[in-house]
């Protein structure tokens, strides 16, 4: 008998809590690369760090690009369901991933309010993170000039604390903003809340299935599609000036 259900596990919620701005607007990537480091399965789960009976089913560092056609093929490849001990019901997935992402806007993208309405992403340089990206790319949120020459951009999830640059430079600057990940809310159950001041370039995510799955003799299918029509989004960062964040990919995992 084959047991069938479809899960979503990655749920990049970017743009929650104190940082979420009415008028953001969204628009398509046709690049989206994500680094999946471990896929586990669990028994229950009660929190981010918690994954019972766990099982990894892929580890090691993949970069997928999820916005290309046919990737699904390459992101399956990457667990191994043979793994799964026979009998045993799991309910939880827990993946994680790298905080860096690479993406590049299909289109121009208005901010939303009418100060801007040509909002690309730009080939990545060390002045749009006040001069160091690796030091400051869990700490700053760069600002975009409107208008410019599209590239694939790299964005990080952020801390909890971070500083938002308000020219292309960084060197004017609003410190102490917040950023909260949602828990509970859209398809993941919890992930990774960044403290201030954080260096880990883990992201863990843990997501409910929609049904148990419990492994039989016959070892299940992994099929994966993706959906990034709407998996950027901007908004006004001053005249001209866009702040652009990677929103959430739909990506669905069936299992039979």
């Amino acid at each position: 008998m084959k047991n069938i259900f479809n899960i979503i596990i990655f749920s990049f919620i970017l743009w929650v809590g104190s940082t979420k701005i009415s008028f953001a607007e969204t628009g398509p990537a046709d690049i989206y690369k994500v680094t999946m480091r471990k896929v586990e399965l669990c028994t229950a789960s009660t929190g981010v760090a918690s994954c019972e009976n766990a099982v990894v089913i892929g580890s090691g560092d993949r970069t997928v690009d999820i916005a290309a056609v046919g990737e699904g093929v390459v992101a399956a490849a990457y667990g191994d369901s043979a793994l799964l001990p026979l009998g045993t019901t799991y309910t939880h997935m827990r993946v994680t991933i790298d905080r860096k992402f690479s993406v590049r806007s299909k289109t121009a993208i208005s901010g939303g309010d009418g100060n801007t309405d040509a909002c690309v992403t730009i080939a990545t340089t060390d002045d749009m993170y006040a001069g160091d990206q690796d030091a400051n790319k869990y700490t700053h949120k760069p600002a975009v000039a409107e208008g410019g020459t599209r590239a694939e951009m790299n964005m990080y999830l952020i801390n909890d604390q971070y500083t938002r640059c308000n020219n292309a430079d960084c060197d004017d600057v609003d410190a102490d903003q917040g950023q909260e990940y949602d828990q509970g809310v859209g398809s993941s159950k919890h992930q990774t809340q960044h403290a201030d001041g954080s260096s880990d370039d883990d992201h863990l995510l843990i997501y409910e299935l929609t049904s148990p799955y419990t492994v039989a003799l016959i070892a299940p299918t992994i099929d994966i599609s993706f959906g990034t029509s709407a998996a950027i989004s901007v908004n006004n960062n001053g005249s001209n000036l866009c702040q652009i964040w990677a929103e959430e990919p739909a990506v669905t995992i069936t299992i039979k």
